[in-house]
């Protein structure tokens, strides 16, 4: 009866023993990724988080990371073979990307995705075909802009300013204050305009009237995103409109009657004040006199 050799014995035990603890390695290994979806701004440099735990190497491993959207399925970035490949790469990801190297021993298989773009957002897949493991990463990109105030005219006695604010994402909320911090009431709704690009601009008017300070404010705010810009206006107390000479001397006029009116109806109350006191005090010794009628001091 034939025997297998010695070696090949050995090769198929040391094979086996391989096998069976990369196996039980994969099963132990979870690839895990952020608890909360990342927000960024249009514009930043962020990151992806993606590691493995418990913290194993990962230099001899395949990442690949994914994403799903409308048009397909691209690829952000590829790792094999111990070096980035962008032979696959999606276009637009070129140059945009990296992973931190020197990382990848402590399992670390973050991505870095540079100057992201509205278009960005979605949902990206941090895939270890070597585990046959992966994790979602939910990608939400914002977009800000700095308000900005213009004087718009004069309405009655009040000066009318303009607050725009373009380039927004999501849609914000826009509010006018004082500078004590109370909000004003706008003259009408918030107006909205949404681009091809679906960036909003916001614009809303407030009529404002002379005030110790003349400082207003203009507020953009998004709570999704939490994000917030202001923006402060001083506005001269010439620019305020100015009442017409005729007006003033009217209103002197009334200002000098309603005083002289004031004059005479206090000087009236206190004459009456006093013909009462007088009065009151006639009628006390008419009864005085009739109570004692044999009194010295009342015997004429």
């Amino acid at each position: 009866m034939k025997t297998f050799p010695t070696s090949a014995v050995w090769y198929f035990g040391i094979l086996f023993i391989s096998v069976s603890l990369i196996t039980t390695e994969s099963s132990e290994v979870q690839v895990v990724g952020p608890a909360d979806r990342v927000v960024a701004l249009a514009g930043d440099d962020i990151i992806l988080p993606c590691s493995l735990k418990p913290n194993v190497s990962a230099e001899n491993m395949t990442v690949q990371w994914t994403r799903l959207n409308l048009k397909g399925t691209e690829i952000p970035h590829l790792y094999r073979d111990n070096r980035d490949s962008y032979a696959d790469q999606s276009t637009s990801y070129k140059r945009r990307t990296s992973m931190f190297h020197e990382e990848l021993k402590n399992g670390n298989v973050s991505l870095m995705l540079k100057r992201v773009t509205l278009s960005d957002a979605g949902s990206y897949w941090c895939f270890i075909p070597t585990l046959m493991k992966e994790t979602t990463v939910q990608l939400f990109v914002g977009a800000v802009s700095q308000p900005v105030i213009s004087i718009n005219g004069t309405k009655d006695w009040g000066v009318v300013l303009k607050c725009e604010s373009g380039g927004w994402f999501p849609e914000p909320e826009m509010e006018w204050l004082d500078s004590s911090g109370t909000i004003l009431p706008a003259d009408g709704p918030l107006e909205r305009h949404r681009d091809s690009e679906g960036r909003y601009t916001v614009r809303r008017h407030v009529t404002v009237v002379n005030t110790d300070t003349n400082r207003f404010t203009c507020r953009v705010h998004q709570t999704e995103i939490n994000h917030l810009k202001e923006t402060e206006i001083h506005v001269p107390d010439d620019v305020f409109p100015k009442l017409p000479y005729r007006w003033k001397v009217g209103l002197i006029a009334a200002a000098v009657v309603v005083l002289l009116a004031a004059s005479i109806l206090f000087f009236y109350s206190i004459c009456v004040y006093m013909w009462r006191k007088h009065t009151e005090k006639e009628i006390r010794q008419q009864m005085e006199e009739q109570d004692h009628p044999d009194h010295p001091s009342l015997v004429q």
